[in-house]
C-alpha cells in the first residue's frame, strides 16, 4: 500500500477478497469516538468500507441500501458492493462531493437544498406508507421512552408538554426515513447533490426526517427551508408541523443530555438554542 494507513487484519483479507488487492487506504472516519471509516483504492477505483458501531446499526444501513437507497438513482448515493455481518462492515462505492456546509455561494447552496428535497422524497416513498405505520408508532413511543429517561429528574419539564402531544395527532404520515438528514450528510460537487450515512434508517414519521434541519440550520436561513420543500414537492400538513414541534423537543432534550456528557459543545448549544426558541415561539 502507498499510504501508511492501514485497516484492521481481519477488514483488510475480506475486503481484498472482494476489491482485489488494494494501493491505498485513508482514514475517513468523522471526528467522533465510534466512527470507523476508511476510503480504499484498487483497481476498481476508490470505495469505502464502513464498520458499524453497533449490530443494530448495521442491520438497519443495510437493509436501506438493499431496499432503498437503489430507488434513488445512480450517482445520488453510495451503492452497497458486499457487507459482512460478522466485521459488521459494509463496502460501499464512492460519490463525487464534499459535505454542503461548506459551500459559500447562497444560490448554488439553495440549488442543493431543491436536489436533497428531491431526493428525500424519492426516498420517503420507497416504502408504501401503510406498511410502515405500525414501526412509525413504535418510533413515537421510543421517542417519548427516551425523552423520560433524558429528563427524568426535571418534573413538570416544558419539553414533556410538548412531546406528549404526538400521540393526540393521530397518524402522521410515514415511510422509509433517513434518520440523520441534514448538511453533514448531503455531499456537494458544485453542481450536484449526493445522500450519504444510512445506519440510522428505518420505517417511521416522515416528518423527522426534518428536525436536524429545523433545529440546527433553518434558524438562520430560513431560504434553504424554502428550496428543501421545493424539491420535495410539498409542504408540510398542520398535524406534521406540531409534530416537527414535538419532535424537535425530544432532539433538545437529547442534545442536552448527551453533549455535557461527552462534551460537545456543539451539541449542547443547539439544544439550549431549540429549548429557547421553543419556549418564546411555542414552535419552529
Amino acid at each position: 500500500m502507498t499510504d501508511s494507513t492501514r485497516l484492521p487484519r481481519p477488514l483488510t483479507s475480506w475486503v481484498e477478497t472482494v476489491l482485489g488487492p488494494l494501493t491505498a487506504v485513508r482514514d475517513a472516519s468523522q471526528p467522533r469516538g465510534n466512527s470507523q471509516v476508511w476510503k480504499v483504492t484498487g483497481r476498481t477505483g476508490d470505495h469505502y468500507v464502513k464498520v458499524a458501531p453497533k449490530p443494530v446499526l448495521y442491520t438497519r444501513e443495510t437493509r436501506a441500501y438493499r431496499e432503498a437507497v437503489p430507488h434513488l438513482g445512480h450517482g445520488n448515493a453510495s451503492a452497497l458492493k458486499d457487507s459482512s455481518a460478522d466485521l459488521l462492515a459494509l463496502i460501499l462505492t464512492a460519490v463525487d462531493g464534499k459535505p454542503l456546509k461548506g459551500e459559500e455561494s447562497p444560490a448554488r447552496r439553495r440549488a442543493a437544498h431543491r436536489q436533497a428535497g428531491q431526493f428525500l422524497r424519492r426516498f420517503h416513498e420507497t416504502l408504501p406508507g401503510h406498511q410502515a405505520q405500525g414501526e412509525a408508532a413504535h418510533v413515537v413511543e421510543s421517542v417519548q421512552t427516551g425523552l423520560d429517561k433524558h429528563i427524568a429528574e426535571a418534573g413538570d419539564h416544558p419539553l414533556r408538554r410538548l412531546v406528549s402531544t404526538l400521540p393526540s395527532l393521530g397518524p402522521l404520515p410515514a415511510g422509509w426515513r433517513h434518520g440523520d438528514f441534514w448538511e453533514r450528510n448531503l455531499l456537494w460537487n458544485g453542481l450536484h447533490c449526493a445522500v450519504i450515512d444510512f445506519e440510522r434508517s428505518e420505517p417511521g414519521p416522515l416528518v423527522s426526517d426534518f428536525v436536524k434541519l429545523a433545529t440546527s440550520l433553518w434558524p438562520d436561513r430560513p431560504k434553504l427551508r424554502v428550496a428543501l420543500f421545493e424539491g420535495y414537492g410539498r409542504s408540510l400538513s398542520e398535524a406534521e408541523e406540531r409534530a416537527l414541534t414535538a419532535f424537535a423537543a425530544a432532539d433538545a432534550a437529547s442534545a442536552l443530555a448527551y453533549g455535557p456528557r461527552h462534551g460537545d459543545p456543539l451539541v449542547t448549544a443547539r439544544g439550549r438554542r431549540t429549548v429557547e426558541r421553543l419556549m418564546q415561539e411555542g414552535r419552529l
